[in-house]
């Protein structure tokens, strides 16, 4: 599977679109970090530990695919052959409709299975985000011990969607892959539990000597999403668990 593009959208209501385009949600809260230890996260969630997980992100060193609102990101698994690489192309502060629109003037209609079109909740934002994972296995040169950054932009390169690769030009896209740097490793730890009756993802990231906790669900139906936002939102600040950083996981890395 590849792990593509995100097109991020900002700024607008719940209102479902008409469009052949119609996302799934995905709800995310940061949580405190200093609270919840490995012991509090399994007690609380009732989790169950299931990778522990590099990630790894590639761009220039003043950062232009993230300028130009493009996304690389890479995870390597302890005790596994696998390795994740996504793709992602963002569109920050456009609204859902104009978003959709931008999508199928790229030839989406959303009827690829390959792809995952997709609202990103978090820090009372939404983002829609059309996204496609490439599912590999680890070479001598990527894995878990290590990643070289030339083998690793080959994979990438190798393995770029055509919609992604040419979304503005091929040329650049290549260029600016040639001339991008490595940014991490964030190390996590992957648990599944459940939260206020509804199934939960929950990830620790360390990076640098910062932690951050995201607790997260997904769901396709929108009301439904509505009513987990606002239960998880209450229910967090009631139990003093919600962070008052809510930053996604690609600026606790990038934005260092």
């Amino acid at each position: 599977m590849v792990s593509l593009v995100l097109l991020c959208i900002s700024g607008f209501g719940s209102a479902q679109v008409s469009a052949a385009i119609n996302p799934g949600n995905e709800i995310k809260y940061n949580i405190k970090p200093d609270f919840f230890n490995e012991s509090k996260i399994i007690d609380v969630f009732l989790a169950t530990k299931k990778d522990e997980v590099k990630i790894y992100y590639f761009d220039t060193v003043n950062k232009a695919f993230l300028g130009a609102d493009y996304n690389h990101r890479l995870r390597v698994y302890k005790d596994s052959n696998k390795i994740d690489i996504t793709y992602k192309k963002r569109f920050l502060n456009t609204p859902l409709n104009e978003a959709i629109a931008i999508t199928q003037d790229h030839g989406f209609t959303g009827n690829e299975s390959n792809y995952k079109f997709e609202l990103d909740i978090k820090g009372g934002k939404k983002n829609f985000a059309v996204s496609r994972k490439e599912s590999l296995k680890e070479t001598t040169k990527v894995s878990f011990n290590e990643v070289d950054t030339e083998a690793a932009k080959k994979l990438i390169l190798d393995n770029a969607p055509k919609k992604i690769q040419n979304w503005d030009t091929e040329s650049w896209y290549n260029n600016t892959l040639a001339q991008s740097v490595v940014y991490g490793p964030a190390k996590a730890t992957t648990y599944k539990g459940s939260y206020a009756g509804y199934e939960a993802d929950i990830e620790v990231w360390n990076y640098q000597g910062d932690i951050m906790v995201e607790l997260s669900t997904k769901e396709d139906d929108a009301s439904k999403a509505a009513v987990i936002e606002k239960l998880w939102r209450d229910k967090l600040e009631a139990e003093g668990y919600l962070s008052e950083d809510q930053r996604g996981k690609t600026a606790f890395v990038m934005e260092k």
